[in-house]
């Protein structure tokens, strides 16, 4: 599967990062199902981008994979609305009035900024002229 020496590089770099998220989310406290999901939808998107990379499709939709990045924090948000409310676990915690960070709508908005200006960036170097 991985003949070439940047492939095992690239591996190695996908692996740091999903333990670098695992750190980054054990640092701020979060409850384990949170620092799980985080880290679960970390890894499974190192796999698809390197998948993806691998296979050399990956120069036209790396903005979509910066907003999924994105997405796959967005366990951490909800967690943030609820660590000072309640003692309980969150999951047995319904709360109707999230503050606005938590919101479905700020979520979307912290998605879809960096596929937004990915897909910007490279509409405008293409626009430049090419001697």
């Amino acid at each position: 599967m991985m003949n070439k020496p940047e492939e095992v590089i690239m591996a190695c770099l996908a692996v740091l990062w999903v333990v670098i998220t695992y750190v980054l989310i054990r640092f701020t406290g979060a409850q384990w199902s949170y620092v799980l999901m985080v880290t679960g939808f970390t890894a499974v998107w190192a796999f698809v981008a390197f998948v993806l990379w691998q296979a050399g499709r990956i120069e036209k939709i790396y903005p979509l994979l910066i907003g999924a990045l994105v997405a796959c924090w967005w366990p951490l948000l909800d967690w943030f609305s609820v660590r000072g409310v309640v003692a309980t676990p969150t999951s047995e915690v319904v709360m109707l009035v999230k503050p606005w960070y938590a919101s479905w709508w700020f979520k979307l908005v912290l998605a879809v900024a960096p596929v937004v200006s990915g897909y910007v960036r490279m509409w405008r170097k293409m626009q430049k002229p090419k001697f």
